[in-house]
């Protein structure tokens, strides 16, 4: 099993047991500060990042129209494949901070976001172009990402959201 594959098959076990478990806690509202977000709870509780391999896929600076990435995002494969092209790399950065990241963002025009703690979807239109990116958590602060830039068009044939 790869590294990627052994990761992904650890946070869908990880995601299970923690929702399990956290369906039973709640708050009694006493708290002042109130309960926390469970979501950053969640994710303290992947391995920590020295343990994962994130770092070791040499980058790529490839130019990719489109492609829109957080601060120091490492880009590690850039594939064109007709009009579209597939990047992955990985952030230093939570699934759920990367999605704060892009909604408050004034450089691109966010079509469609949603998250599941461990998992971050995101569809926008930057520079005439569409990014569908998936991003999904590989550690407590490290995030495994994969982008697919085409054409601005609704039929380009990005991939779909999970959920749907």
């Amino acid at each position: 099993m790869t590294p990627r594959r052994t990761a992904a098959v650890a946070v869908a076990a990880l995601t299970a047991i923690m929702a399990l478990t956290l369906a039973g806690c709640g708050s009694s509202g006493d708290d002042p500060a109130g309960p926390g977000d469970p979501g950053d709870a969640m994710l303290a509780n992947l391995p920590s990042c020295d343990r994962v391999p994130l770092d070791e896929a040499p980058e790529t600076d490839d130019t990719v129209d489109g492609l829109v990435l957080p601060d120091g995002a490492r880009v590690t494969s850039v594939v064109e494949q007709g009009a579209l092209v597939t990047v992955e790399g990985s952030i230093r950065m939570t699934p759920l901070d990367l999605r704060a990241d892009y909604e408050s963002r004034s450089d691109i025009e966010l079509l469609r976001i949603e998250d599941e703690v461990f998992e971050t979807e995101v569809l926008l239109q930057s520079q005439g172009r569409r990014m569908y990116l998936r991003a999904t958590a590989l550690c407590a602060d490290g995030t495994a990402l994969m982008a697919v830039v085409g054409p601005d068009s609704e039929d380009a044939g990005l991939p779909e959201f999970q959920s749907d």
